[in-house]
Order: C-alpha cells, then structure tokens, then sequence
C-alpha cells in the first residue's frame, strides 16, 4: 500500500442507471445493448446547451457585506463554464470513440465471451484465440494535449459526465445479460513515477468502487506481469467504453524505460480487448507520445486535439462576455475594448489565468473598498500576483521559440503533420462558435420573454400589451439583465401601450361622467396599485420604485 499513491474509493449504487435501450439510428449500432443504452448522439446545439453552466447570481448581493460578496466570487471558478468550439468537437470524438470501440464488444457474441477469460490477454499476444472471432479493434484513441490552464481535464470530466458511468443491465430482448454492469467511462491520474503496477492497482481500486468488486483487496501482493491480464480482463467483464489517463506528462519522470512499457501497454489493452485509451497531458508529453501508440492513434482516425492558448478574436470576446456578467462590485465596469485587450495580455489567452485573474481583480476591488473594477486594476493585481508565472507569460508574450523552449509546460513542439487537422478546424471552429451563440442567445431570450411576461400578466396587464412589452424590452436589454430593472422598463411600455389602445377605441356614449385612472408609470397611485397585486404592502412598493429612500444614505 504504501509504495504506492491511491485515492480512496467508495462503492454507491446511487451513481447506477438502469439500461433503457434504445435505437441508435445507425445499423451499425444496432442489436448491441451497450450501444442501445447510450444516451442518443447528440447535435452541437444539445452539446452547448447541457455544458453550460452559469453562477447563481442576484444583482442584490451587490449589497451584502463585503465578507460575504468574497464568498460569491469564488462562485466563478466552482459553477461558470461557456462552450466552445474546442468543447464541441473534443464531444464529437469522445463519442464516436466509445462508440465505434463498443461494436466490435457486443456481450451477446462469443468474442465477448472469449475477451472475459483471465487468459485472453496472454493467448491474444500469442495470437492463440483457439478459432474465437477476435475482430480487429478501430478506434484506439487520441491524446489530448495543451499548455497548463487551458481547460482540458475539467472540460472533458464536464464532456464524460454527460455520459451515466456505470449502466445497469438485466434482459435484452428476453436474453439475459452475461455483463451486469457496462462502465462507460474511466478516469484516472498517470502515476507520479510511470509506474505501471501503481496504474494497474488504481485502475481495480476504481472499478471495486464503482461495481462492488474486490479486485484490489485479492491483487494487492501481485506483480506488474500478473496484474496486467487481471486489469485487462476486468475492463472486458464490466463493458469499459473509454479509459482516460490524465497527466500523461508523468511519464516523463519515469526512471528506465518505464514510459515506453506504459505505453506499449496502452497499445496492448487496445489490441487485446479493444478499449479505446485518451491520453491526456502538457506539452511535456510529447516526446513519450511518440512512436507505438501515436501510429496506432493515427489508425484509429480520430486525430489528437492540440488545446492552444486562445487567440484575442471573437471567440475570446465570447468568453469574456460570459464571464463579465459575475461582479459582486458596488457597480459593473462595462466589457470595454481596453478590458477585452488587458485580459488577454495579461492571461496570454490562457483561459484558467483570465478566469482567476477576474476574480482576484474583485476580491482587490472589495477588500479595498473600490466601486467597480478598472483596467489598470486588472494590470496591478497581475504584477502583484502572477510573480511565480510571470518569465512564463513574458515568453508567450514575446513569440520567440527560444525564450518559450525554456518552459516545458507552454512550449508548443507538435510537428508540421499535427497542423494539418488545424485548418479544418478553424474553419469549424467559426461555425460552430455560431451554433453556441444562436442556441444559447436564443434560449436566454426565449427565458427573459416568458419570465416579464408572465410577472406583467401577473400584475394586471392585458394579454397583447403584456407580450409586446416583454418582447421590446428583452431584444434592448439582453445583454444588461444584471444591471437594468426589466420589470420596471417593460411595465412603462406595457402602461404606455394600453394607454395608446385605450385611446384609440372610440368611447360608449355615457350620461355619466367616466372615472378616469392613472396610467403613467411615475404615478405614484399606479405604482401602489400594481405592487398590491404583487401583494407589497405601499411602503415597499414606492421603496421598491425609488420614491424612498434609506435614511442612513442622508447621514453624514
């Protein structure tokens, strides 16, 4: 136990779905129940839509105490995520992968039957399967690598968690299942010392946790050599769909030649029981993701992502849009040119550091009593606090090779050959970054409509008005719900607009004189009258408005 890092595990039925099969569309995928029991391959637009995740957020925080406006901050790093393309083509792959690994694993044939023996692994190296249909794997995975900070383990946990992670089956088509259990995906760390035992223990530590096996308690005392066909079958019982590795770049600390042993092994797990393996690291990995594998990779055709630092375009606007709406400021400062210039320059377009670097802006801004944060601000609190990164940031800034060689984790050395998938995927990148906009733009839309609506139908305002204002006022203030009163602005549009209707009706003839009723906004009766129906008492509802104001604001 000791000589090796493992986390603690454990085991919960609650993570469980139950299988519930259904036609993937494809007739490939067909007659398969892992396939059958995937969630359906989703469009971009579902993909933006489902990532998203947005801060809970109320512009009256904005009044709390500052010790506690601190604590909303750190909101920003726990809950925000804004897709992108990167995010939507990183799913693309991620499906096709455990998918196209799953047809040639159906439970139901004997090659599933065959992968499952403790021997499989060895007598499939010898190439002794004894007649058993062992097809040819396709998909072996792709590595994933990038500079520290840019997102790509925490994108692709949010990408795999989209997916159940262990899938509960009984009967298919009236056939009981010889697999229980299909675990879809698996996360782990390579070993700090490349050590393939260490791989191997934490792998059946991870699978006892989630399917109740003692793999690890039975194996503890085992070898490397032993424990390798233990993992392999293991994966092949419980229907493993992708195995990830994550810090790959731990390779690189590996002593001997235990790098090349690891990934041999990779290579064999794909060969053997066809699991596709995502390797994910920092530029340091390169070097180790080299040779076997990376030919192997290139088989597979899925293409290894290289996760660049962002440019300052519109995607980086797009980013900054989001994240701008989270102040916990006195006042907003408005996502200016000179703000969307600074946080580049002072991020490089490293996404982890813009983040970071806006909430330490305003934790500066609260701690020292300053309205709203500034540019400048944003430049301070970079010197101050980016000491440790800074020779770093200094040689993304510069652009010259030599000064960035001299930092591992930064330094882009992919080959003239991984360029060639970039140029597509700038082109999809443009497209899209569309996709997100209309889905997520229009979805925001569609909720501020329905929302006024629905608190001005609420507050007595005729049917028509009511849409018209809602309507008026969400296509003016989208982009400033955090900072403009909607309900406010649409209940004079509103008021006005019955107004006008009212107007323009000819009036019954009447002996007796009509009792004519407030209808400006601004009148204080018209004000009282709607917060009853809001069941405010008159005190709150002119407070609510502005006509009164916190006597301590007069002190002084």
């Amino acid at each position: 136990m000791n000589e090796i890092d493992v986390p603690l595990f454990h085991f919960n039925r609650g993570q469980f779905i139950e299988a519930d099969y259904q036609d993937p569309l494809l007739e490939v995928y067909r007659n398969n129940p892992l396939l059958e029991a995937l969630p359906p391959i989703w469009d971009d637009k579902t993909v933006a839509k489902n990532l998203a995740h947005n801060p809970s957020f109320k512009i009256s925080e904005r009044e709390l105490p500052v010790h506690l406006r601190m604590h909303c901050v750190q909101r920003i790093s726990r809950e925000f995520f804004r897709p992108l393309s990167r995010h939507l083509e990183l799913q693309q792959s991620l499906s096709r992968l455990i998918r196209d690994g799953y047809v040639g694993r159906n439970p139901l044939t004997p090659n599933y039957a065959f992968r499952a023996r403790k021997d499989a692994y060895e007598l499939i190296l010898k190439g002794n399967t004894s007649g058993y249909p062992v097809n040819t794997p396709t998909s072996a995975g792709f590595a994933l690598v990038g500079i520290s900070g840019i997102g790509k383990s925490s994108s692709l946990m949010r990408i795999l968690q989209m997916y159940p992670q262990v899938i509960l089956h009984g009967k298919y088509k009236g056939q009981d299942m010889p697999a229980p259990y299909q675990i879809v995906w698996l996360k782990m760390d390579c070993p700090h010392d490349g050590s393939i035992r260490g791989l191997c223990l934490n792998f059946l530590l991870a699978v006892d946790s989630l399917v109740g096996t003692k793999y690890y308690k039975k194996n503890t005392t085992k070898t490397t050599d032993e424990l390798l066909p233990i993992m392999a079958q293991a994966a092949a019982v419980h229907c493993l769909g992708v195995l990830v590795i994550d810090e790959i770049q731990n390779l690189q600390e590996a002593k001997d030649d235990r790098a090349a042993q690891m990934l041999n092994f990779f290579v064999q797990l794909v060969n053997t029981i066809g699991l596709p393996v995502i390797l994910v690291g920092t530029y340091k990995a390169l070097p180790a993701l080299n040779g076997e594998f990376r030919n192997a990779r290139r088989n597979s055709g899925q293409g290894d992502a290289t996760w660049h630092p962002f440019q300052k375009d519109e995607e980086w606007e797009w980013l900054l849009q989001g994240l701008w709406k989270y102040q916990w400021t006195d006042k907003k400062g408005e996502l200016t040119p000179e703000f969307i210039n600074v946080m580049f320059e002072e991020s490089q377009g490293i996404s982890d550091i813009a983040i970071k670097l806006f909430m330490l802006t305003q934790w500066r801004a609260l701690d020292k009593e300053i309205e709203q944060i500034t540019p400048e601000m944003v430049r301070s609190v970079a010197r101050d606090r980016f000491t440790l990164i800074k020779p770093a940031l200094e040689a993304l800034r510069s652009g010259k090779k030599q000064q960035i060689q001299k930092f591992a984790d930064i330094y882009d050395s992919v080959s003239v050959d991984d360029y060639v998938d970039r140029i597509e995927a700038e082109r999809r990148k443009a497209e899209r970054l569309e996709v997100i906009k209309t889905e997520l733009g229009y979805d925001l839309k569609e909720q501020t409509i329905a929302e006024i609506h629905g608190w001005l139908i609420e507050a007595g305002i005729e049917e028509a008005s009511a849409l018209k204002a809602a309507q008026a006022v969400a296509l003016k203030h989208l982009d400033e719900l955090d900072s403009v009163d909607v309900h406010k602005e649409a209940l004079k549009i509103a008021l006005h607009e019955q107004n006008e209707s009212t107007a323009s009706k000819p009036r019954p003839r009447s002996k007796a004189k009509a009792k004519l009723l407030p209808t400006e906004p601004s009148d204080l009766r018209v004000i009282v009258s709607q917060g009853k129906k809001q069941k405010l008492a008159a005190y709150e509802s002119l407070k609510v408005a502005g006509y009164i104001k916190n006597p301590l604001e007069f002190i002084g």
